[in-house]
């Protein structure tokens, strides 16, 4: 957990709203909003392999990602792709 977590979940809490299917992308835990956690951590998921969610979602939810993939471009790619349609990336 970085030093600035605590600031930034806080941040998450109080202004994002997902809506339906939600996928958390960078949480090693979920104490904030009810969804499938994506993280390193956790063994289920690489942000620098060719990856794939496993489902689309409604609302992808990304704490940090973009910032240590080695290709934020694709990284932001994929989570639209991983969208349905008017899906929303937070």
């Amino acid at each position: 957990m970085g030093r600035s977590d605590q600031f930034i979940s806080q941040f998450y809490k109080h202004h994002i709203y997902p809506e339906g299917q939600v996928a958390l992308l960078g949480f090693t835990e979920n104490n904030l909003f009810d969804g499938d956690l994506y993280d390193l951590s956790l063994n289920n998921w690489n942000i620098n392999e060719n990856w794939k969610l496993e489902k689309k979602y409604d609302t992808i939810i990304s704490l940090r990602c973009p910032y240590f993939s080695n290709n934020p471009k694709d990284f932001i790619k994929r989570c639209y792709d991983s969208l349905n349609d008017g899906g929303k990336l937070r």
